[in-house]
């Protein structure tokens, strides 16, 4: 007589290769997840340094025809700042009149940057607040 051969007809996946799936997933998601919410809060940031740079170049096209900068970014031709607060008031010297400070921010942004027409000797422009 001949041996019987058992053929098992049992199809999924056991409890422990489900488990082992999950860690896995579970692993990846934690290194993927920080990388991402970076990634984005540095992209928030460019766009919050780029606005700021646009209202500083609109505030010298302004100063070129008026002689005096612009208290609002609505007076500014052509300036488009996409959701980002921004507030302007006189520079170092205190004055609308003779320099000017653009402070731009953004909720989903880590910092907030700072223009400033007349820094003092050695201070850049642009600051990250």
């Amino acid at each position: 007589m001949s041996p019987r051969v058992r053929v098992s007809n049992d199809r999924g996946f056991t409890l422990i290769e489900v488990l082992v799936v999950i860690v896995i997933v579970g692993v990846l998601a934690g290194i993927a997840i920080p990388h991402f919410t970076s990634a984005r809060g540095r992209a928030v940031d460019m766009k919050v340094a780029s606005a700021v740079r646009a209202v500083a170049t609109g505030e010298e096209a302004y100063f070129a025809t008026r002689q005096s900068y612009a208290g609002d970014v609505a007076s500014l031709t052509g300036v488009v700042v996409r959701g980002v607060a921004i507030t302007i008031e006189g520079g170092n010297s205190g004055d609308l009149a003779s320099s000017f400070r653009v402070r731009g921010t953004h909720p989903d942004a880590p910092h907030a940057f700072v223009w400033i027409s007349d820094p003092a000797p050695g201070e850049p422009n642009l600051i990250i607040d």
